[in-house]
Parts: structure tokens; C-alpha cells; sequence
């Protein structure tokens, strides 16, 4: 366990915290607070490629609800039978059940190092002074916390305790994944929800929001920060993401308005006449 450890500590924990402090020395006004908004940023950019390829495979499961629940329907409580009528399914409609997983369990020990990095990191700086590179460690602003010469502070702009527990920041943690969640369910879904699965769906929407913000309400401020700055910029991506996919597919339906009228204009055309005068004319011969 130990030497699992230590290698989550190289591997994640020590970059992040280096991360975390290099932002913390260069920006002006050297506010903790925003550098955990930053650090942040930055953390989602790089994922970015992983969160677009979750929220893909998500809308491909949501498109195919309706005939998951015809599948369903014909199986009649034969579990067997249904899941092997359900992969072959997914194999004919090209889509893997299991990938908007992958990208989830990969975030996943992100989150447990940012949970670990503000925990240390919003204590006294001697805790966390092995774990910096040199580079940032003789940064000016951090050679002088360092060295006493300027007290640490973790605050953001100065008024909100990244260390300490903050009921407000907690809530907007929890109302910020509501909305992520929210843009995702169906409307459908959301105006009728018919069976079991739809309803768990519906409740899980509620249950982990309401999780969030319990689990918020005793952590420090600086991973209830990182929640939302995530959550926003997920909210973010998610729209770009919908609004690209309404585009193609209302120009998908533009071609084929144009293919129906080309197929209905050359149907007009056809020399009918033509053709019969030939039959005519063959007939005579």
C-alpha cells in the first residue's frame, strides 16, 4: 500500500501540487483562490478530448432509449435473452454501452488527487514544501512564504477561506451539477417518466446533487471551487457539444429535402409521351 502510494504521490499528487503553487507564484495578486480556478481550467482543457467522447456516447444511449425499451418489451423478463438481443443492438446501431464509462473511471483518480492536493495544500506550507520542485520552490512569492517573510494565505480575494468549510460554495456545488445533469435528460424523460429504469434515472438526477453538496458541506472551500469551476465548464461543453449536433443534424435534414425535391422534380420530367409514341411506332413495324 505504501509503495502504491508513493506512486500516486510522483504520478499526481506531487505535479498537481506543483501545478497549483507555480500558478499561486506568477499571477498578479498571487490570490490561492483563483489559483485553485485556474489550476482547474487547465485540468479540464486537458480532459477535454475525454469529457467530449463521454457526452457523445451518452446522447447515442439516450437516441436509442426507445428501441433499448421495444428490446425489452420482446424479451418479456427473459434476462438472457434480453441481453443478448441488447448487444446486438449496440452492434448494429455501432455503439459501445460501456464507453461513456471509460471516461469517468479515468477522471476518477483526478478527483482523489485534487481532494488530497487542497487538503495539504490549504495547510502550512512546511507540509507541503517536500513535495515542490525546485523551480517553483525558488520562485520569489514562494521562497518568501517559505521563508516567513509573507504569510500564506489561502483565501479567495481575500474574503473566502479555501481551508475551511463553506456552506454557500457547497450548495452552488451541488446546484451547478443539477443543471450539468439536467441538460442531459431528455425531455421526454423529464415530462413523463414511464419505466423503472426512466424513474431511477430521474431520481439519480436529484440523489447526486444532494450528494454533492453533503459531502462539500465538511471539505475544505478549495474543493467545492474546483466542483463548480468544473461543473461551469462542463455546462459549457455540453452546449457547444448539443448546439454542433442540432446543426448537423438540420442540415442532414436539408439534403434530404433537396434529394426528395431533385427526386420529385426529375419525376416530373420523365418523357412519358415520348415513350409512347415509341411502343406505337414499334407497333406498326
Amino acid at each position: 500500500m505504501q509503495q502504491i502510494g508513493a506512486i500516486f504521490d510522483t504520478i499526481l499528487i506531487a505535479p498537481l501540487v506543483n501545478a497549483l503553487f507555480f500558478i499561486y507564484g506568477v499571477i498578479p495578486g498571487h490570490d490561492f483562490g483563483l489559483s485553485v480556478i485556474l489550476l482547474t481550467i487547465v485540468i479540464r482543457l486537458i480532459l477535454w478530448p475525454l469529457a467530449s467522447k463521454q457526452l457523445h456516447s451518452q446522447k447515442k444511449m439516450q437516441a436509442m432509449q426507445g428501441d433499448i425499451a421495444k428490446v425489452r418489451a420482446k424479451a418479456a423478463g427473459d434476462k438472457q435473452k434480453e441481453s443478448a438481443m441488447l448487444m446486438e443492438l449496440y452492434k448494429e446501431k455501432e455503439v459501445n454501452p460501456f464507453s461513456a464509462c471509460l471516461p469517468t473511471l479515468l477522471q476518477f483518480p483526478v478527483l482523489i488527487a485534487m481532494f488530497v492536493v487542497f487538503q495539504r495544500a490549504t495547510g502550512s506550507i512546511q507540509g507541503i514544501e517536500a513535495l515542490l520542485y525546485a523551480p517553483v520552490k525558488n520562485l520569489p512569492y514562494i521562497q518568501s512564504i517559505i521563508t516567513g517573510q509573507i504569510p500564506f494565505d489561502v483565501t479567495l480575494f481575500g474574503i473566502v477561506s479555501m481551508a475551511k468549510p463553506n456552506a454557500i460554495l457547497a450548495v452552488l456545488s451541488g446546484l451547478t451539477q443539477f443543471v450539468q445533469v439536467k441538460m442531459l435528460t431528455p425531455k421526454k424523460q423529464a415530462s413523463a417518466v414511464k419505466d423503472s429504469q426512466a424513474q431511477m434515472t430521474a431520481m439519480m438526477n436529484y440523489t447526486f446533487p444532494a450528494l454533492t453538496v453533503f459531502i462539500a458541506w465538511g471539505l475544505p472551500a478549495a474543493l467545492p471551487t474546483y466542483w463548480i469551476t468544473t461543473n461551469f465548464l462542463s455546462i459549457g461543453q455540453q452546449w457547444l457539444i448539443m448546439r454542433k449536433e442540432v446543426e448537423t443534424m438540420e442540415e442532414m435534414d436539408v439534403v434530404k429535402v433537396i434529394r426528395k425535391g431533385s427526386t420529385v422534380s426529375a419525376t416530373k420530367k420523365l418523357p412519358k409521351p415520348r415513350v409512347k409514341t415509341r411502343i406505337k411506332n414499334k407497333g406498326k413495324k
